[in-house]
């Protein structure tokens, strides 16, 4: 079949195109009825609602690192044992999850730069009981390293391509629309699609009531309800301002066929998710990440 071709081309060139083999794989589910499967593709291209959609490739190990200082000696950037903290605290600040888009993890995967998590600055007297006398945390946060981020981005890949491989060898070459979905469902598609997705019998659940709710509330180029979406998730007015400069200034912009932002509202995007790790915008990079990307996909219609 030659969209399975083209999708196979895709994932085994020297540079693929995740973005678009994952357009043409929901083109592809669309066709032979498997709606299940498309809810992952779709949170793959969009981000994941929440930590509890998200699948265990996604869930990354971070080390939490600190400046500490006793008011007269600084010292940067030191690792900070957790051994005194109680187990859900130490798990949650050692676990990443990553929310964000795949196209928006390809990104961090090409940055030389360790990525960093924003702690709270709540915490920082609790995590500062380990230090020596007179010592406390100035400043705290959690890093992962570039290569889990390009891994996450090679799982994505190699499971995607192992469905389709899968798939190659039992659809026909010649098959009428009419027929794809009796025959999917006849070689059982599903099953394949779980089993080089998720693993051997692991049932995932994608997709959230969250997505929903976030369409609800925000109305198809209604600036003012998605304003007031964001407001209501502590975006400052200026950022806004800015929202809607960038949106106008995308006006008819190329990317908008391929249900992608402009480049003026990616820059935005970058800005704010910038602010979610600098502490400036008092929101978790990975939640701050999906919920702009929803909101705005919602705005454009996109869902």
């Amino acid at each position: 079949m030659k969209l399975i071709d083209e999708i196979i081309d895709i994932l085994s060139s020297d540079n693929p195109d995740l973005n678009n083999a994952l357009f043409k794989t929901k083109v592809l589910l669309h066709r032979l009825g498997e709606d299940e499967a498309i809810s992952w593709v779709n949170s793959e291209l969009n981000g994941y609602p929440s930590i509890d959609t998200v699948p265990e490739y996604r869930k990354l190990e971070i080390s939490v690192y600190a400046d500490v200082t006793n008011g007269y000696w600084y010292y940067n950037d030191r690792p900070l044992p957790l051994s005194h903290l109680n187990e859900k605290l130490r798990n949650n600040l050692e676990t990443s999850y990553l929310l964000q888009s795949i196209a928006v993890i390809e990104s961090y995967a090409k940055d030389e730069k360790d990525l960093k998590t924003t702690i709270s600055p709540e915490l920082f007297p609790t995590l500062g009981k380990c230090l020596t006398e007179g010592y406390y945390v100035d400043r705290a946060w959690g890093k992962t390293s570039l290569g889990s981020m390009l891994q996450v981005v090679t799982e994505v890949r190699s499971r995607l391509l192992d469905f389709i491989l899968e798939l190659s060898e039992k659809l026909p070459e010649e098959l009428d629309v009419s027929e794809m979905k009796e025959k999917s469902k006849e070689i059982g598609t599903a099953d394949l699609f779980n089993n080089a997705v998720f693993g051997d019998n692991t049932t995932i659940v994608v997709g959230s009531h969250n997505i929903q709710n976030i369409q609800n509330l925000v109305v198809k180029d209604d600036f003012e309800s998605l304003s007031t979406f964001f407001r209501k998730n502590q975006i400052e007015e200026s950022d806004l301002q800015d929202l809607k400069a960038a949106i106008n200034n995308d006006h008819g912009s190329p990317e908008h066929s391929e249900k992608k932002f402009g480049k003026n509202v990616r820059a935005w995007i970058s800005s704010m998710l910038v602010k979610a790790t600098e502490s400036a915008w008092n929101v978790n990079l990975g939640i701050a990440s999906s919920l702009i990307a929803n909101a705005l996909n919602a705005y454009y219609g996109w869902f």
